[in-house]
């Protein structure tokens, strides 16, 4: 899949977040600068991909195969830098074996992966709970995690606005960890929450407080 554009398009994009929200990154040294690996982290803008695109695909030299929702394909102008980009798309709502397989076949192949373990933008900032994609590309490949924590982005598009507002940036690159490798056979369903939850844990650890996780409130007995 082309992926000319990767490069030059996350130094634009840190430049930018840089100059306008004094964007930062934290924890560079984690990020294999070889084989493959699955970078996971929170979603609450679509700024975020481009913005931790830079902050570790660009800074190493390496190009890391986002997974974005099928309807970005066709957006105008970013659909197609996306294709260039290297992105896979994945159809949501649905078991997408098409993406599934190009996501195996690319860690196979020693390339990493980014996605976002939610499924969806969080549009107050909060970590939602995960899904299991991310759990089963990494126990299904044995390629190891890469937990991300990205704050601030929320705050630049509050709501509906159109308007950028002031917000700082601030990207936390955790330690890389991995799940036990199943390569074959049905994975269990409850290990496989377990490590989906282990991984929004470690995501989380990198976020500030006012981003984490609300705890639901208990249900009231009769």
């Amino acid at each position: 899949m082309p992926s000319w554009f990767y490069q030059p398009g996350a130094f634009i994009c840190g430049m930018l977040a840089r100059l306008f929200f004094g964007a930062r990154v934290e924890g560079v040294d984690h990020i294999p600068r070889t084989g493959a690996f699955i970078l996971v982290a929170n979603h609450c803008s679509n700024l975020d991909p481009p913005i931790i695109g830079w902050a570790t695909g660009h800074k190493v030299g390496r190009v890391i195969h986002f997974m974005a929702k099928m309807e970005m394909r066709r957006w105008p102008v970013a659909g197609w830098l996306a294709q260039q980009s290297g992105v896979i798309f994945v159809r949501r709502g649905e078991a997408d074996r098409a993406a599934q397989k190009a996501a195996l076949d690319a860690l196979a192949d020693g390339r990493p992966l980014a996605l976002f373990p939610e499924g969806t933008r969080s549009r107050d900032g909060h970590l939602r709970d995960g899904r299991g994609g991310a759990a089963f590309l990494a126990m299904r490949s044995g390629a190891p995690l890469l937990p991300v924590g990205i704050s601030g982005t929320h705050r630049i598009f509050p709501g509906r606005s159109r308007r950028p507002h002031a917000s700082r940036i601030v990207v936390r690159i955790g330690e890389p960890f991995q799940l036990a490798h199943v390569p074959d056979g049905r994975l269990d369903r409850d290990a496989l929450a377990a490590a989906t939850e282990r991984i929004m844990a470690a995501i989380e650890a990198l976020l500030p407080e006012d981003q984490r996780r609300v705890a639901e409130p208990a249900s009231s007995s009769s």
